[in-house]
């Protein structure tokens, strides 16, 4: 009797348990199916279902009282298998009929050539908190109007998933690869007649967190990359066999582009100003490559329209280019982590760019959606760029990590009228190097240099160095926004440019962190700079030094006073934007020493009068 007490009492205790982990979320997906098929005929189909518990009135206000699939019924097919909710008192309730609306795609407004493009939204009724959705569709696409069989799946939802399986089919024959990240177990793979099944099976599935400061990448979260076909074949290179890459450009759009660059003698500067064309004139159309079925107009029709998506433009600007006997070529952005031969297909392109090759330099990377400072090289440390050449095996370039810097120095003198003033000397490297920005603009660097000193002025500006990957300043800078006074108290701010670290906003990191933190590039950071107080004003704040060395980099820096002269050091080396979790508590203490206002502002008290 006792034993039957005992095993009673915990299954109770694991039941309540179960029940107050499920309560913690809005929802809970109790099953969730997501099963990719390649037909025999080359048309390929998904099929989702879920069964999805509601626990909040958040949940059903808010998040899940309506799902949405966006199709392109010219080429797709779409059928609703099952949308029934079972309420907390077991009764079923099918969604009427006029639960099912066919809107146009927010992306899609405004885009006339995809406002063929719709978005089915099911509105699931019954819900309450208890209710149980129960939701099931398939979509299938035509043959031909998807290259492959293709996906990049990032498994983790906004709600916790209790069990999660992932089915992809294929013919016996076909060609089929895979990799999977952060993932145990293999898939299951079953042989049947003419098909061969690969089946994940995941339990217990964390939702995903929204905290600040995530990984673009996500590399700690379960992903799956496959590629799948009826014969041997490059995805990529299918895909750069459209007739847009072979960037045939009309008479009258290249006289437009000779038009454009008349009178301009550089190189550079005519990919520049058709890039201004390009980016400037024509829209942009925010259609995800997946809706478009992986499909790019050719020039002319891109031109024609007035607008296209970021691979179209950049089709587009690199016809251009050509057009004016300047070498160029479109390349997609991935990220290597998820790259391999085998998988790589156009549904791991993040991004499209524009690669420039001109005389005496190494090749540049532009944007063709807007205008950049910088060539974007600096800006892509672990991608893989992928160039669409059509016929030819697409090469690839891992792009490494720059040296970004920023070296403010110099000597400065506080006035009693409390204007700073002084002369500085600055040097700019990496991606914090508006290069491209000051070639095409030959007043910026002084505009820059005003915003980096407090909107101040700037004068006797000399230039040094000015290559693409580092450049230097001498200037004379007087600003009165460093210093205020408050109740006989002055407080001076330190200068620092907002280019780099302070560009992250880490200024409110919170005590501690589930997920990963990364930081949007790493950075080396230096003032070294004397400061004269006026006579009679005397240092309140008292004399400061720190020094931290970890893995993820370093800081220096010292604040002393000898008579009425201050010398600031701060320096910050970061070296590592990844933080793993169990890390974060080292990060966050160097991040916070740094941006302390102790070592940002320095107080003075003034002399009598």
């Amino acid at each position: 009797m006792i034993n039957k007490l005992l095993l009673i009492s915990f299954s109770l205790i694991i039941g309540v348990a179960a029940m107050a982990q499920e309560a913690k979320s809005d929802a809970v997906y109790k099953e969730q199916t997501k099963e990719f098929t390649l037909n025999s005929d080359g048309s390929i189909s998904y099929h989702y279902s879920h069964k999805l518990l509601i626990n909040t009135y958040f949940a059903f206000h808010n998040l899940y009282g309506e799902d949405f699939i966006v199709y392109d019924p010219a080429f797709q097919k779409l059928k609703i298998n099952r949308s029934v909710t079972t309420m907390a008192d077991g009764k079923q309730v099918a969604s009427p009929e006029n639960a099912y609306n066919e809107l146009l795609p927010g992306f899609a407004a405004n885009v006339p050539v995809w406002n063929r493009l719709r978005e089915m939204v099911v509105t699931h009724t019954g819900l309450e908190r208890g209710a149980l959705i129960d939701f099931d569709y398939t979509l299938t696409s035509q043959k031909g109007y998807l290259q492959a069989l293709m996906a990049n799946e990032q498994l983790l939802m906004n709600s916790p998933v209790a069990k999660l399986t992932v089915i992809v089919n294929v013919p016996s024959g076909a060609v089929f690869n895979y990799e999977q990240f952060n993932i145990a177990a293999k898939p299951k793979i079953v042989k049947s007649g003419s098909k061969t099944s690969y089946t994940w099976e995941m339990l217990d599935m964390p939702a995903a967190l929204r905290e600040d400061f995530r990984p673009q990448e996500q590399p700690a979260r379960p992903r799956l990359v496959f590629a799948g076909s009826l014969k041997q074949q490059d995805a990529v290179a299918v895909f750069a066999s459209q007739p847009a890459f072979k960037y045939e450009t009309p008479a009258e759009m290249a006289e437009m582009a000779k038009s454009t660059v008349g009178g301009i003698e550089k190189p550079l500067l005519k990919v520049l100003k058709l890039q201004e064309k390009v980016t400037g004139e024509l829209n942009t159309w925010q259609v995800p490559l997946q809706y478009s079925g992986f499909k790019v107009r050719d020039v002319a029709s891109v031109w024609q329209s007035n607008g296209g998506t970021e691979a179209e433009k950049a089709v587009l600007l690199v016809a251009l280019l050509r057009s004016q006997s300047i070498q160029a070529e479109a390349v997609a952005v991935v990220a290597d982590r998820f790259y391999t031969k085998k998988t790589i297909s156009p549904a791991l392109f993040e991004r499209f760019l524009v690669k420039v090759s001109l005389q005496g330099m190494d090749p540049i990377f532009l944007s063709p959606t807007q205008t950049d400072q910088q060539d974007l090289r600096y800006t892509l440390s672990g991608k893989r760029i992928i160039s669409l050449v059509p016929g030819k095996v697409q090469s690839t370039e891992v792009i490494g990590e720059p040296k970004n810097l920023v070296e403010l120095s110099g000597n400065l003198e506080l006035e009693n009228e409390l204007n700073l003033k002084g002369k500085l000397n600055l040097e700019l490297g990496g991606r914090l190097n508006p290069w491209l920005k000051m070639q095409k603009d030959s007043t910026y660097a002084n505009t820059m240099l005003s915003n980096a000193f407090g909107n101040g002025k700037i004068t006797d500006m000399v230039k040094g160095k000015t290559d693409i990957d580092l450049s230097s300043f001498s200037f004379q800078a007087s600003s009165a926004t460093f210093a205020s006074e408050k109740a006989g108290l002055v407080f001076l701010k330190l200068p620092s440019l907002g280019s780099a670290s302070d560009s992250w906003h880490c200024t409110e990191l919170v005590s501690k962190r589930t997920e990963p933190l990364e930081i949007p590039f790493p950075a080396s950071e230096s003032c070294d700079i004397f400061i004269i107080i006026p006579e009679g004003m005397s240092l309140v704040s008292p004399a400061a030094t720190l020094t931290m060395n970890n893995e993820f980099g370093s800081i220096e820096i010292s604040i002393t006073a000898e008579g009425q002269k201050l010398h600031i050091i701060r320096k910050i080396n970061i070296i590592k934007t990844l933080v793993a979790a169990d890390k974060y508590d080292t990060f966050r203490s160097m991040i916070n020493s740094w941006n302390s206002k102790k070592y940002r502002e320095i107080v003075f008290k003034k002399g009598e009068k």
